[in-house]
Formats: structure tokens, C-alpha cells, sequence
């Protein structure tokens, strides 16, 4: 397996590299739609939506992702990555984004911003919506995880997801979307024991 990083000249790049590379996975940058193989996809965060879309679709990488999710390929978003699969943006006046989830990314409220670490916990057992878990030992994972943004996403269909008590939307995983709002790379072992559950 060769795991799809994306690659638009923004993002936290090297750190997604070093958490796949920590699981004993290899990986690839993708810089344009030739480069894709079937295996899973990661669309890192850390930049704004605007500029990353902007690139994104002058690359045609925008309508290959949309593609590819369609047709059952594994899309793994984190942070910005996770709050471009909705519909749309509030960030940078209003952005249309890859729509793989029925939803809109908005600012946390007075614009404040959620940073810190918060308990995450998951049991493929209990998952619903059909989500696509390779069939593995490991099934439950309760640990932390790492949190720095200042949008959220909330969502308007039904898919497996978490809602902390401040209402951001932690995760949501739905078939072969896995979208987080929190760094998984920056999230040590937990962040190790969920790559490797998706994976």
C-alpha cells in the first residue's frame, strides 16, 4: 500500500509523512491527477479554504477526489481537509467546496478558536452507517487527541460522527469518507492507533 498524500504546495505536508511513516506505512506527495493510485487518500489541513480549493481545482484534483470518493476509494480528511468535503465555506468570504459531505464549515461563534486536546474514543463495533473499517484486531481506540482551528463543521445528513460538549464536530465517517477536525498526526499514539483502524 502506498498512501495518496495531497499535495498543493500547502499544508502540514512532512507531518502527515511522519505519522504514516510511524505506522509502518509508505507514502506518496500527489502534485497532479497522474499520480494517484487506488489506495487512500489524505487531505491535509492547516491553510484556508479558499486558497487550498483554488489550487485544488486548477490541478483537476478537485473532481478526481470527488471521483474517486464515488467509486468507493478511501478519502481521509484532517482539519481543513475535513471542513473542505462539506458543500461549502464560510472562510475566505465563502467558498463551494468538494461536497463529499452534506454539510457547511463555519466560524466557531464570535470567532474564537478550539485548541487543546480532547478525549476521543471509538468502537468499530458500535459504528453504524456502514462505515468501511478493514477487518482488524484492534476495534476500539480511548485515548486523546489534538485540536487547533477556529471553524467547525456541522453537518446535514446522518453519518457516525462525535459532538464534543462545546459542539465542534470531532470526526465524521461515513462508508470511505473519515473526516477529523482534530490533528491525528500531532495525537501520538492515539493518532498512530487510528491511521493504522482506517488503514
Amino acid at each position: 500500500m502506498l498512501v495518496n498524500i495531497i499535495d498543493v504546495g500547502l499544508g502540514n505536508i512532512t507531518s502527515i509523512e511522519h505519522w504514516v511513516d510511524s505506522c509502518q506505512l509508505s507514502s506518496k506527495r500527489v502534485v497532479n491527477t497522474s499520480q494517484l493510485t487506488n489506495d487512500p487518500i489524505i487531505i491535509p489541513g492547516v491553510a484556508s479554504a479558499g486558497e487550498y480549493m483554488d489550487r485544488l481545482t486548477s490541478l483537476k484534483l478537485d473532481k478526481e477526489i470527488i471521483k474517486r470518493c464515488q467509486s468507493g476509494q478511501k478519502i481521509i480528511g484532517i482539519c481543513l481537509g475535513f471542513q473542505i468535503m462539506m458543500n461549502s465555506s464560510e472562510e475566505d468570504s465563502g467558498v463551494r467546496c468538494l461536497g463529499l459531505l452534506d454539510g457547511t464549515t463555519k466560524y466557531i461563534k464570535d470567532k474564537n478558536t478550539h485548541n487543546g486536546w480532547e478525549d476521543f474514543k471509538i468502537d468499530t463495533r458500535e459504528v453504524k452507517h456502514n462505515v468501511f473499517f478493514p477487518k482488524k484486531s484492534t476495534k476500539k481506540i480511548d485515548g486523546r487527541v489534538y485540536f487547533n482551528h477556529e471553524l467547525m463543521v456541522e453537518l446535514d445528513e446522518d453519518v457516525s460522527t462525535h459532538i464534543l460538549s462545546n459542539g465542534i464536530t470531532s470526526y465524521a465517517f461515513k462508508h470511505n469518507i473519515f473526516g477529523m477536525q482534530f490533528h491525528p498526526e500531532k495525537s501520538q499514539k492515539t493518532g498512530q492507533d487510528l491511521l493504522k483502524l482506517i488503514i
